[in-house]
Formats: structure tokens, sequence, C-alpha cells
């Protein structure tokens, strides 16, 4: 299928304003007002965050949670002119329907091993040939004499997008990686193969994959909102028009002190 690109522009304002499938964060009533939010992979966790915590104050609000790839979801976007998407990578393009962007906190990309690999970090540029499949042994960067195996994510994925475009610009993973499709698969799939290396959103850390520290820092959430891990991704909300109503209340919210404590449970809040 051809990929549509798109112009997107990235609006650093603040708005006024006064946590597999993801289920409905609040039931429906009379009255009530349906928000259609969509998520990638990676911002899943998230939108289950927000959209819990909002719906206790704002019993009137309901969400319409729909997941996929990003490429997708802004197809989606696209066709049904409707609802806002969270994700961790703003798409590039300058042909068909502009996009709007609003900044609501900043995702570590986490470099993880199965945990039975000594290897506890590594250095961009070791990490890069890796990737890149100019190193193929863990022996090769002070690890056992086991071979690498590296797992990337599919094509569409803003994750995989994000940290292609950090890690080696314009070169291409190597083609000896395994592809799996989506940020659970690539947790369990990691967790289950000896010398596996592999990338996903610090929010789906479990602790059954250990997380490598990069340059010497760690994917942790203090690292990440400090600007400390170099594999950052700035985590936004992206539609095709200005909000208003509901929804330009509820961005407003995820961007104010409230939101931002509900987003650092799993990611970096906005740098001061």
């Amino acid at each position: 299928m051809r990929r549509t690109t798109r112009t997107l522009a990235a609006v650093a304002f603040t708005l006024v304003s006064c946590g597999s499938p993801v289920m409905p964060a609040s039931t429906p009533t009379r009255d009530s007002i349906s928000l259609r939010l969509y998520a990638t992979s990676a911002t899943i966790p998230l939108l289950q965050d927000l959209t819990t915590r909002y719906a206790q104050t704002h019993p009137e609000i309901s969400f319409t949670p729909v997941t996929g790839t990003q490429t997708n979801l802004l197809e989606q976007i696209n066709t049904r002119k409707e609802g806002y998407l969270l994700t961790n990578h703003l798409p590039s393009g300058s042909v068909g329907q502009p996009l709007l962007a609003w900044p609501i906190g900043q995702d570590g990309i986490a470099v993880i091993t199965n945990p039975a690999n000594p290897v506890r970090g590594l250095p961009t540029d070791q990490l890069r040939r890796i990737f890149l499949g100019h190193i193929a042994n863990w022996q090769e960067v002070g690890g056992p004499d086991l071979p690498i195996t590296v797992f990337s994510r599919e094509d569409g994925s803003g994750t995989r997008a994000e940290f292609e475009e950090q890690l080696i610009g314009e070169r291409l993973t190597t083609r000896a990686a395994i592809i799996v499709p989506g940020s659970a698969a690539m947790i369990a799939s990691t967790a289950q193969t000896a010398g596996s290396i592999g990338y996903v959103s610090m929010s789906y850390l479990d602790g059954s994959v250990i997380p490598l520290a990069v340059d010497g820092v760690l994917p942790t959430t203090a690292a990440v909102s400090r600007n400390e891990y170099p594999l950052r991704a700035t985590l936004f909300v992206v539609g095709t028009t200005e909000p208003d109503g509901a929804y330009r209340d509820f961005i407003g919210w995820a961007q104010s002190a409230e939101g931002q404590s509900v987003v650092s449970q799993h990611y970096g809040r906005l740098s001061p």
C-alpha cells in the first residue's frame, strides 16, 4: 500500500483548561461527550493512564480509543477528520493534509536485552554498529561469545521511525533483524531469546528484559525528564485541526501540572 505523506507543524504552547486492545476509560452517560483518541503501540499506556484519571473528575466525558501502527492511524484521521493521535514520532512529508501537534511529555526509547546477557550498557557508536549489522557477536562489545539477535519493529511503526532517525539516520537497519509486530511482542521476543537486543518505549519495561544504559544513562523517567537519556522522543497529540471544546480541555489538562503527574507514571515530563 502506498503511504500517504503529510506536512506537520509542531505547535509548542500550553492550552488553557479549567492504560492488546484498550477499553474505554468511562461508561457513557445520557449527556456524555465522546472523544475519539488514537494511540500507537508506544502510547497505549499513556492513553490508559490519562483517560482513566480524566474520567474520574469529568464523568460526562467518555473515550473511543483506537490503536494500530502510526501509518494506519494517520490514514484514519485523515479520512474521518475526527479525533487526535497520541504518538512518540512526528511523521515527515510535504504532501496531503497538514497536521498540527501539541507536546504532552517525553518518551525514552529503551534499548533492551535478554536478562541473561551480562552486558549492561553500550555507547551510541557501538549500538549503531549493532543495528547496522557491523557488530554481530556480543564478544565484540565485552560480552560472551554469543551471536547478537537483533529485533526491530514493523514498517509503519512510529517507534521504529524515531529510533532509526535518531540512531542510524538515512542508513538501513540490518537485513538480519527479526521484525516483531508491536511493543508487547518486542518485550516477549527479547525476553525469550538469548543474545537478543531490541528497543521499546520505556512505558513497557516490566522486569522481564534488561534496559541497557546508553552512553552511561539508563532510560528512567527522571533521566528522560531531565533530558539526560540520549534516545528521547517527544510525546505529541496530533490532529488535522485546532482542538476546541472537550478536546481542547483534555489536551490542556494533559499539559497541566495534574496531567503531567499522570504522564510521569510511565514517561518523562515536558521539559521546563
